[in-house]
């Protein structure tokens, strides 16, 4: 780095200011004063120390000059010190880092590459297998297991997820209805999500029509054992058959995982509610739906009538969204044939319904996988509750069937069933459930009503967070 002398020179008329560069940086232990005194050739300076700037007096032509040098000052004849530079570097503060909140949970689903149906061979003990292998390595928050099993007699069949990374087996199925009854349940077919979240235990279902199991429910055992874990690693689906005469084939299964870096706090679970054995709310009326497939639209504009905001049927439809994903808009032609899933007509879920209600002023909250106590708590509160359920003739309830379905155009994954269908819960008993289905009030009885509402995984619109 450059030096520099500044040099202020004053006389009569002029001011000026000189800079001067240096050859080298000299360093500086005090100031020195001297005063010159000058011929048109020559100066005769004597110093002396100074501490602040060192000032030269020139007498040259009558003119008087001062120059501010600073420099090394000593007496004239002594031998200049060697000096040493001493440079004090101030470490700059460290600065204080903000952690970036962790990344929020994210839900994932995970399926078997079959590319054809598995036998499953006839009490057999050993049974068979299929396995997904899984790259990610967030932690699991939540896990939910689907299958989709043909087989008669289902009694027969044991259905185990193991993680084979640690070792950990948990029996979903064990042989349904056996030994309650001696040979079980004899009915066909297994098509399910099986949750810890649902209301009902899988063990308790056989039915005979769309199949034995269908929709979301408790498997035998906890799938919780999981939370915490990598969901990276290898997972297995085991079917055993341990009893003779009837067979059938394991036609798919899925993981669906909530995953995060790290698992989120837990949530404090609120005491249980002294809720009434029994509540309605009061002053509801309805109408029956004007177009084939907007029952949701219908339901919405009920809804928001018993918070006295009043919304036309078909302006409530006609500002949905439309999309091939029934968590974004609506699916399909509202004026096509019901009973269809996605990406053919369809209609719409809770999420877009919500929204567009906010827009209308209504706070709505959409939920999946909601527990019964918080419909009843609903109810008991005043407030009606819209649900996603699987319609049937005449106004009835029925099972449906879960199916898995990604959308093409943003590849979100979400549960649909045909025969999807909207009502709003107004009253419940402890055995039964009473709805307004359009213009119709209907009561059923509260297994059949649970069993439907399964299908698409408990999904509601709620006026409450």
């Amino acid at each position: 780095m450059a030096s520099f002398i500044i040099l202020f020179l004053t006389g009569s008329p002029v001011l000026a200011q000189y800079v001067v560069p240096l050859p080298s940086m000299t360093a500086l232990t005090g100031l020195q004063t001297a005063t010159a005194t000058c011929t048109p050739t020559s100066c005769v300076t004597s110093t002396s120390v100074a501490s602040a700037t060192t000032t030269m007096e020139i007498n040259s032509n009558g003119d008087l000059f001062y120059l501010f040098l600073p420099f090394i000052g000593q007496a004239e004849d002594t031998p200049t010190p060697t000096a040493s530079l001493t440079t004090t570097i101030t470490p700059s503060p460290t600065p204080t880092l903000t952690p970036s909140p962790p990344a929020p949970p994210e839900t994932l689903l995970f399926c078997d590459n079959m590319s054809a149906s598995i036998f499953i061979p006839d009490n057999n003990t050993t049974g068979i297998s299929n396995q997904i292998s899984i790259a990610d390595p967030r932690q699991i928050v939540h896990l939910s297991v689907y299958v989709d099993i043909s087989h008669t007699w289902i009694s027969d069949l044991t259905v185990i997820l193991s993680n084979l990374s640690t070792g950990e087996d948990q029996t979903m199925i064990d042989r349904p209805g056996y030994p309650l009854t001696t040979y079980g349940c004899s009915n066909n077919n297994i098509i399910s999500i099986l949750d810890d979240r649902a209301e009902q235990p899988v063990e308790d279902q056989c039915y005979s029509y769309p199949a034995a199991i269908s929709g979301a429910y408790r498997p035998n055992e906890d799938l919780h054992r999981f939370t915490g874990s990598a969901i990276a690693g290898t997972w297995r689906l085991r079917v055993v058959d341990s009893y003779v005469n009837d067979t059938g084939y394991l036609n798919g299964w899925c993981l669906e995982a909530t995953i995060a870096e790290t698992l989120p706090p837990p949530t404090p679970t609120p005491p249980p509610e002294n809720l009434p054995s029994s509540a309605t709310v009061t002053g509801m009326s309805g109408e029956d739906q004007q177009l084939p497939l907007d029952c949701e639209s219908r339901s919405a504009v009920d809804w928001a009538a018993h918070f006295n905001v009043q919304i036309d049927e078909l302006d409530f439809y006609y500002n949905l969204p439309h999309s091939d994903d029934p968590d974004s808009g609506f699916v399909g032609d509202v004026m096509g044939v019901w009973g269809q899933i996605p990406p053919d007509d369809y209609g719409v879920h809770a999420i877009p319904i919500a929204v567009l209600l906010n827009e209308y002023g209504l706070p709505a909250y959409p939920r999946r996988a909601l527990d019964w106590d918080t419909v009843r708590a609903e109810i008991a509160g005043g407030d009606p509750v819209i649900t996603w359920i699987i319609g049937g003739s005449y106004h009835s309830l029925v099972n449906g069937i879960p199916r898995f379905y990604t959308a093409a155009s943003n590849g979100h994954h979400s549960v649909v069933a045909a025969y999807e269908h909207t009502v709003i819960v107004i009253g419940y008993t402890e055995t039964q459930v009473t709805v307004l289905n359009g213009g119709s009030f209907v009561t059923l009885s509260l297994d059949q009503f649970l069993d439907s509402w399964s299908a698409l995984w408990n999904m509601a619109i709620l006026a409450s967070p």
